[in-house]
């Protein structure tokens, strides 16, 4: 889910989930392999879906536009219930001259939190 300049919820970039984002559809296929913009470095058994996963996606050739901010968002799990231990790491390109950049918020204001059409709220 990309949150682009601001948007709430539904954002206007919203996909199905993990699989899809990293373009292997309907479960992982049973190794490591590379494509242009997407791949898995090091992947779990197929029958381990919980296992140990590194995966990329460039977004080279459908880069996502923003101007004032950009939040992006993966489900864990259907309910976004699951404990699956994430990270990440984002590039984006930026023209000069720029204004200096913000110093980013502490880190309990970024931990994910649970969509409220689900039910579920952070405590």
């Amino acid at each position: 889910m990309f949150f682009i300049d601001g948007e709430t919820w539904p954002p206007s970039l919203h996909g199905t989930g993990t699989e899809d984002y990293f373009n292997a559809a309907w479960g992982f296929p049973s190794g490591a392999y590379a494509g242009p913009y997407h791949g898995i470095t090091l992947a779990a058994s197929i029958q381990e879906h919980f296992g140990t996963w590194s995966m990329y996606r460039f977004h080279i050739e459908d880069p996502v536009r923003f101007t004032q901010s950009l939040r992006f968002s993966i489900e864990h799990g259907h309910a976004n219930d699951q404990s699956n231990d994430y990270s990440s790491v984002a590039y984006w390109y930026q023209t000069q001259p720029s204004d200096s950049v913000a110093d980013l918020p502490p880190v309990e204001t970024r931990l994910p939190r649970r969509w409220p059409e689900h039910g579920l709220w952070d405590e």
